[in-house]
Parts: C-alpha cells; sequence; structure tokens
C-alpha cells in the first residue's frame, strides 16, 4: 500500500478515532457503537458485521459507511469496497468536513485499481494489449451471436461499409444446416460456509463487493447464515 494511504489513514487513527469527533444520533447507534470497539479489539470481522448492521438499522448512516470505508482500506485490503463505501459518504453527507480528504483518497484508491487492470504500461507493456484483445475477442463473439439471432427470426443484417452504405449483403446460411447455439452465460452461486462475508466471498470469485450486493438485493450482510445460496456475478 502506497506510503500516502498509511498516512491518510494514521492521522483518522490518531485523531479522533473517526470522521467526526461531535457526537450524533448515528455515532450512538448500539450496533455503531459495537463495531467502533470491536475495531480497537483488532477484531474487524466482528466491527464489519457491527457496521453492517448498523446500516440495516439507518441505511442512511453516513458514519457507519465512512467507518466500513476505512476499515476496508487499512484493514481488509479491499480498494474496492473502500471506494463504494467513502463515495455513499460523501453522497450522505456532502458538508463533512473531511469530504476533500476523502475525494482525494477516492481517487487515488480509483488510479491504483486502473494500474492493477490495466498493468503499468512502461514495466508490462503486453498486459495491456492482451486484455484489450481479450475486450475484442469478447465483442466479436457477442456480435457473432446477435447475427445467429437475427438470422433465425428471418432478419438479414445490412454490414455498413465507411465507403459504400449499400454493400452486398453475405448469403443466407443453409436451412439444412443447424445453426450453432447461442454462447450462455450460467450465473454462478455459491453457498455461504462458517467465516464467509461479502467480501470474502466477492474476493473469492474475484468481482466487487458492490456488484455482489447488487447481484442479490435482498442480502443482509449481517444475517447470512450457513447454507444460504449467494449469485455470483460475472467478472466483467
Amino acid at each position: 500500500m502506497k506510503f500516502w494511504v498509511l498516512a491518510w489513514v494514521a492521522a483518522i487513527l490518531i485523531g479522533c478515532g473517526g470522521e467526526e469527533s461531535s457526537s450524533t444520533a448515528e455515532d450512538r447507534e448500539p450496533h455503531f457503537l459495537a463495531g467502533r470497539r470491536l475495531v480497537t479489539q483488532q477484531d474487524y470481522d466482528g466491527a464489519e458485521r457491527s457496521f453492517y448492521k448498523a446500516l440495516e438499522a439507518n441505511p442512511r448512516s453516513a458514519a457507519a459507511h465512512y467507518e466500513l470505508g476505512v476499515l476496508f482500506l487499512s484493514r481488509k485490503n479491499d480498494p474496492a469496497a473502500a471506494i463504494f463505501h467513502l463515495q455513499r459518504f460523501i453522497t450522505l453527507k456532502p458538508e463533512a468536513a473531511n469530504k476533500k480528504d476523502v475525494l482525494g483518497q477516492i481517487e487515488g484508491l480509483k488510479s491504483d485499481l486502473a494500474g492493477e487492470i490495466l498493468g503499468n504500461p512502461q514495466s508490462q507493456p503486453n498486459q495491456s494489449i492482451l486484455a484489450l484483445r481479450r475486450q475484442l475477442d469478447r465483442l466479436a463473439a457477442e456480435n457473432a451471436a446477435l447475427k445467429h439471432q437475427l438470422l433465425s427470426k428471418g432478419i438479414t443484417p445490412n454490414p455498413v461499409s465507411a465507403t459504400n452504405t449499400t454493400a452486398t449483403l453475405p448469403p443466407r446460411p443453409n436451412p439444412t444446416v443447424p445453426n450453432p447455439p447461442r454462447p450462455v452465460t450460467a450465473m454462478r452461486t455459491h453457498k455461504v460456509k462458517r467465516g464467509d462475508n461479502p467480501t470474502s466471498i466477492a474476493r473469492q470469485y474475484g468481482v466487487t463487493v458492490p456488484k455482489l450486493l447488487a447481484a442479490n438485493p435482498g442480502l443482509k450482510p449481517a444475517r447470512m447464515q450457513i447454507g444460504d445460496e449467494l449469485k455470483i456475478p460475472p467478472r466483467n
């Protein structure tokens, strides 16, 4: 983790241990207080569950989102989840005194994630090329599937040329030859095991916590039970 990230987290922990020193209704919520206490006891999994319970009690708790953002950044090593909760904090509390610092932290985390996804163009030039090639292959497959769907409905796609808008249409497929099946992406599922939480499940399947929560709109992280089945969204 970069030095500026550590310095920012240290400033939070050394100061008042939270976003503001003034007491509010959010700060006095029992689950929120339990989460803060568990952080000091270094029970970070328990703290995460308590902060999620605080959000169940008050979905607009900016303080709970802030504590989760700091927790995912400094203790859970989950920058995507940290970005999500810090952005929710700013949305719910746009007048926050530390807004400028939080926004700078979000931009830094986004930059780090972009570097991990695309690679460093100076040290790993092939990584970006391979990523673009995979994206082009995926788009070509989707285009072929769309053409097949149109042809199966009796609609002949009209290709458009940059120099000739009346290009010759491709021949219709032979009806005696079976058409290849359209590729289908199966939705993966995950059965909750002991010790599972949204962050560990998302990391296991290589997806972000926000995407996992979006794929399971009724999911309440603090009430997950062993054996519960979650939908896992695709990576892309």
